[in-house]
């Protein structure tokens, strides 16, 4: 009796059909790989978005409410501050330079590489970018609070005060606002990773250093000044910007540039009109 023959694949149908199924699952890693590198790409990406917009937020409103005094239009209506005759004599801790957070004539001081002030940066001096000072009141009203350094002021006039001295009849007391802000090396949390810092005045009174918002690598400046002569087309605008030292007149706008410390180093800027008047 003839048996009948076995059906099967042969050892090169299977050594085929392994190929071709190692083949697919290395295409299939290799796209699923892909999709990971991409997602996780755009992820950075858009934490990186995410840091600049949040450190433009800050610094935009830091600039445009520079030089606000509340109910005097200028600094030089208030008594007590560093370029009056008589200033005030108050003891700030940690203070950046004799009568710093005092120096209310100077609402913006701007640098754009070393460290010029008194008190250290944290981490070290910035290895990138400037430092940018900014001064005024808060804008929220507040009561005398000892231990806090105050503006107290009515539509004729205002003081620096301390200790918490009561305020004459119908003034309004705002509390004084004098920030620093520079890019550190450091954050707090992770040391490998740059940060938005800045010196401000707390309650003490003293100055203490503060971290803003990790993530930012650079912080460049440039000042935007007035060339035109009065009376022409122009005049009163920025028409100009240089880095802070160089500029030569009035500065009515600054133009900020920050980058973040994602691999690609992505980078914006922006241009900030002082709402409160120039800066001399």
């Amino acid at each position: 009796m003839k048996l009948p023959r076995a059906a099967g694949v042969t050892l090169l149908e299977v050594l085929i059909s392994m190929s071709l199924g190692l083949v697919l699952v290395l295409a299939v890693a290799t796209l699923h790989a892909r999709i990971l590198f991409i997602s996780a790409e755009t992820t950075r990406t858009a934490d990186a978005q995410d840091t600049l917009r949040i450190g433009f937020a800050i610094l935009e409103y830091e600039l445009r409410h520079a030089g606000y005094w509340g109910l005097v239009p200028d600094a030089s209506w208030i008594e007590g501050r560093q370029g009056d005759v008589e200033p005030l004599e108050a003891s700030v801790a940690g203070d950046c330079g004799a009568g710093w957070a005092i120096d209310l004539d100077r609402i913006l001081e701007a640098w754009g590489a070393g460290w010029p002030l008194a008190c250290g940066p944290f981490g070290g001096a910035p290895p990138n970018g400037g430092g940018l000072v900014l001064r005024r009141v808060d804008t929220r009203l507040s009561s005398p609070d000892t231990g806090l350094l105050q503006v107290q002021a009515d539509p004729w006039g205002g003081r620096l005060t301390v200790a918490g001295e009561a305020a004459d009849p119908g003034a309004e007391v705002r509390d004084l606002v004098a920030r620093a802000y520079y890019v550190s090396p450091r954050s707090t949390g992770d040391p490998l990773r740059p940060s938005l810092r800045r010196k401000t005045l707390q309650r003490g009174p003293r100055v203490v250093d503060e971290e803003v918002l990790p993530g930012i690598a650079e912080l460049g400046i440039e000042l935007g000044i007035d060339t035109d002569p009065e009376d022409t087309p122009g005049h009163g605008q920025a028409n100009r910007f240089v880095p802070p030292g160089m500029e030569a007149g009035r500065v009515l706008a600054v133009r900020i540039t920050l980058s973040a410390d994602d691999p690609s180093r992505m980078r914006a800027t922006r241009t900030i009109v002082l709402r409160n008047g120039p800066a001399s």
